[in-house]
């Protein structure tokens, strides 16, 4: 019979004494107890570590001055013993089954990076999202609900598909290959993880949905508005990062991803200028456009969003016939 893997906890916390407590209650009422539950308070300054004193005799507690978020993380990593390394957000909610079940993926699924659980995001008001999976990913499934192990490099060069950290599961042994979290990108380090995981290991996706991702205007990546530019610059760079890195076939398509992502974030800023957010767009259209030098769409875009309407319009009817004409070709 084969014995199951030793699990370790790392939660990180910043000011989240109201949501502490819960999260660590979901911990302790897992059907499957881990073997260690380590806290990393990255330097809060409300009653966190007051919060957390009821369970100081289960945990390891970590208090470090005020680093970010992948820096406490890499802290809890460093600090883990077991052979399966499961993360939480110190304001998400596990739901009992959630370690049992990605235990019995990773052991099914021995080669896999990353396990991924499905969830929904929740707030004060009710059930937000239903699903945590992208489309891509749950279509995948076609209604079942056996767990499945990809390639998953692809996808993420194209979006970070795992919304919160407190869906994922990594064998200890990953983190000797591929690194710890990168510091610098105060975003998407988890992004950045993932896909450096995902460019060696299959990726595990487990369709249940076993977590629940709380959401607030005090998140780490701010209001829902500025989520898609903010996360979006960042991303930028960790693909410039990642096209740095790469070589041969590799560089060409990291190449690709970058520029694509250039001109959709790009365009969203070009629509929020044009939609009522005109300083919102406008800002983030100057703040893209050292960006030109992979995609034109920048430069295009912002040149869009000081024209007026009618000449807009006439260079969408003859930039829609050259592309017509260019398809028939």
């Amino acid at each position: 019979m084969r014995q199951v893997p030793q699990v370790s906890v790392v939660i990180t916390t910043y000011n989240q004494a109201p949501y502490i407590g819960p999260a660590l209650e979901s911990v302790f009422a897992q059907t499957l107890q881990p073997d260690e539950v380590v806290v990393v308070d990255d330097g809060s300054t409300d009653e966190t570590a007051e919060r957390i004193t009821p369970f100081r005799d289960r945990i390891v507690y970590v208090r470090q001055r005020n680093q970010g978020v992948a820096q406490a993380r890499n802290s809890g990593i460093r600090r883990a013993r077991g052979e399966l390394l499961a993360f939480l957000d110190g304001d998400d909610l596990w739901e009992p089954e959630k370690l049992a079940l990605q235990v019995a993926a990773a052991c099914k699924h021995s080669t896999s990076g990353l396990i991924v659980v499905d969830g929904v995001q929740f707030s004060a008001a009710g059930i937000l999202r239903e699903s945590m999976f992208s489309t891509p990913i749950a279509n995948l499934f076609n209604g079942e609900e056996e767990t499945i192990s990809i390639d998953a490099s692809p996808y993420f060069l194209r979006e970070n598909m795992i919304w919160t950290t407190s869906q994922v599961m990594i064998p200890a042994s990953v983190f000797d290959t591929v690194g710890l979290s990168d510091p610098q990108l105060a975003l998407v380090s988890d992004w950045d993880l993932y896909l450096r995981i995902a460019e060696r290991y299959p990726v595990t996706f487990v369709p249940r949905r076993l977590m629940r991702w709380r959401y607030h205007e005090a998140s780490a990546s701010g209001p829902a508005l500025l989520r898609e530019l903010r996360w979006g610059e960042d991303g930028l760079r960790m693909l410039a990062k990642h096209l740095r890195q790469a070589s041969g076939d590799r560089r060409r398509i990291v190449r690709a991803a970058l520029k694509s992502q250039v001109f959709m974030l790009t365009q969203a800023a070009y629509y929020r200028a044009e939609a009522g957010q005109r300083e919102l767009g406008l800002r983030y259209l100057w703040r893209f456009l050292p960006w030109s030098r992979v995609s034109a769409a920048p430069l295009a875009f912002l040149l869009a969003a000081y024209s007026p309407a009618w000449l807009n319009r006439w260079l969408g009817r003859v930039a829609r016939t050259v592309l017509k004409v260019s398809r028939s070709a």
